[in-house]
């Protein structure tokens, strides 16, 4: 439906056009829900691993990754801001049987929330079992699964969102300042960045982990594309929560063609001006990701790689622990603490992007739309996500020789790679189908999502080719 011609929109706030860039990060929402969901899996445990594995020639890979994935995030948002229209809506109009790219998207989401949810809650338990001694990775992560329901369905959050946010905060700091402290070679780190590089496992990691003589390069790395900056899913919920803070048409329904024409004809149009926010925000939140990323990368190649120590199996964020007692052997319990509520946090967050997600396309389907009671598919989204991932965790306890990083592989190349690059793709198509020329993505933005979408798609295909020949 298209909202009525005579809706005003929200005005945005003089400091949206302020020139002092401190005013701008009260913009910074959608995506900061995103990245505190994403710092466990993402930017604490991979990057740590690929430093220690390939050293500062793996820094251009999350530089590269980060942009792609910018690309992929503002261009959707974007577009949410100037039509009020989800991804999901637009895609049903895609050529081909009603729905079939909504279905095929929501395909490569809603059966692997599960498994996201258990690996993380694997790497909680791991944590647990470290940290305080007793039990196994197992009983600790369906206690974390066990929390996070809880809490859930209570909505008993805040105060532990509060303290979550100061204790990751305070982390991230010091890993920066464990990064001057340490003194890498900053010019190989320069080169790192800018200058891509082939990448091979060294002699001493095959010796150590006789594994990865089977396991291709291409999957090693793409397991890393798929983690950082998240999974297509939190695209598609990262679009959504843009209602929430009510930037440009994005919470009142479908802007009219009429409406569109008026927006396109007016350049400081209110829903133009908000599109800035979309901007600040999803390029701080990358900014980030990119900082902690590769701070963790270069701590890996600094301290573990000299001493042959490589984050697998039991060990996979007890050696990140010197990071910061590298500077002050009073940091560990901050690193503690920080990985608890970190992956913690993550179980918590995750179930309410899902429940996003599952909302959004129900709302595509004529038989669904407006019928959809809000409170209730969540709670079920968020059952299926945290008893399924109680029941995965629990299964694979079963099989001795099954690793966690075995429950993440398959899935994050599927979710965090193939499917983000149908949604690149699908991006420059919604903009030319539906938006007047002045208020498409500019060429660059084209390009952008073209080619990270050839070669989420190209990268995507090999890695699993390789894991599934091997």
């Amino acid at each position: 439906m298209t909202v009525d011609e005579n809706i005003k929109l929200v005005t945005p706030p003089i400091s949206l056009s302020s020139r002092n860039p401190l005013k701008w990060f009260r913009f910074f929402g959608p995506g900061a829900i995103v990245a505190s969901v994403s710092i466990g899996t993402g930017e604490i445990l991979f990057p740590s691993r690929g430093g220690s594995l390939f050293g500062y020639q793996l820094l251009w890979i999350f530089l590269v990754i980060s942009l792609m994935k910018w690309g992929l995030a503002y261009c959707s948002i974007r577009h949410m801001i100037l039509s009020g229209a989800h991804p999901f809506e637009r895609w049903s109009s895609i050529p081909g049987p009603r729905g079939w790219f909504p279905l095929l998207m929501i395909l490569l989401c809603v059966p692997f929330f599960p498994i996201w949810l258990s690996f993380v809650a694997g790497i909680f338990g791991n944590a647990c079992t470290w940290i305080f001694g007793i039990g196994n990775l197992y009983i600790w992560g369906v206690i974390g699964l066990s929390m996070a329901l809880i809490l859930l369905i209570l909505g008993s959050y805040k105060i532990l969102e509060y303290f979550q946010t100061i204790i990751l905060s305070l982390m991230v700091a010091s890993i920066i300042v464990s990064v001057i402290y340490t003194q890498p070679d900053w010019i190989a780190v320069l080169k790192g960045f800018f200058y891509p590089q082939s990448l091979a496992y060294p002699d001493w990691a095959l010796e150590k982990l006789p594994y990865l003589e089977t396991r291709s390069i291409w999957v090693e790395i793409l397991v890393y594309v798929s983690v950082i900056g998240g999974p297509s899913f939190d695209y598609l919920s990262w679009v959504s929560f843009a209602r929430d803070k009510k930037w440009g048409w994005s919470h009142l329904g479908l802007a009219s063609q009429d409406q569109l024409n008026q927006i396109a004809q007016k350049p400081n149009h209110s829903a133009r001006l908000w599109l800035k926010a979309a901007f600040i925000d999803s390029a701080t939140s990358f900014i980030m990701i990119v900082i902690i990323s590769a701070s963790f990368c270069i701590l890996g190649r600094v301290i573990l790689q000299p001493q042959h120590l490589i984050p697998d199996g039991i060990d996979l964020l007890n050696y990140q622990a010197s990071f910061l007692t590298n500077l002050s052997t009073w940091l560990l319990p901050l690193y503690m603490a920080s990985i608890l509520l970190a992956f913690f946090g993550s179980l918590y967050g995750s179930p309410e992007m899902q429940f996003r997600v599952v909302y959004e396309y129900l709302n595509t389907l004529p038989n669904w739309r407006e019928k959809i009671s809000g409170p209730k598919l969540r709670q079920i989204t968020i059952v299926y996500g945290l008893v399924g991932g109680m029941a995965i965790l629990w299964a694979s306890s079963s099989y001795p020789g099954v690793q966690l990083i075995d429950i993440v592989t398959p899935t994050g190349i599927l979710t965090g790679v193939l499917a983000c690059g149908f949604y690149c793709l699908a991006n420059p198509w919604t903009d030319r189908r539906f938006l007047p020329a002045k208020l498409r993505m500019s060429g660059w933005l084209i390009a952008l999502n073209v080619v990270a979408g050839v070669l989420f798609l190209l990268t995507g295909t090999k890695a699993l080719w390789d894991y599934f020949l091997y």
